[in-house]
């Protein structure tokens, strides 16, 4: 049977997260983490609203640094849709 890692422990929620999406993405680390940490506040904080989604990354950057980050990400970020 699989190792089972404690998933109610934040940081253990964004390893994984983070080990899992990196061989489907082809990105580069940062953007791998950013992705991570976008969909565990997603999941947090229950919104699409950026400034809440800033507040769900939780960490020690600050809340408008985090809005910051995800603001560019959304900017140049395209959904092939078909």
């Amino acid at each position: 049977m699989r190792n089972r890692t404690n998933l109610q422990n934040p940081m253990n929620q964004y390893s994984g997260l983070k080990q899992a999406l990196q061989p489907h993405l082809g990105w580069h680390g940062a953007g791998v983490s950013f992705l991570a940490l976008f969909l565990l506040a997603l999941i947090k904080v229950k919104t699409v609203n950026l400034r809440e989604l800033a507040v769900g990354f939780g960490g020690k950057a600050l809340k408008e640094s985090n809005y910051k980050r995800l603001q560019p990400f959304f900017r140049g970020f395209e959904l092939d849709y078909s």
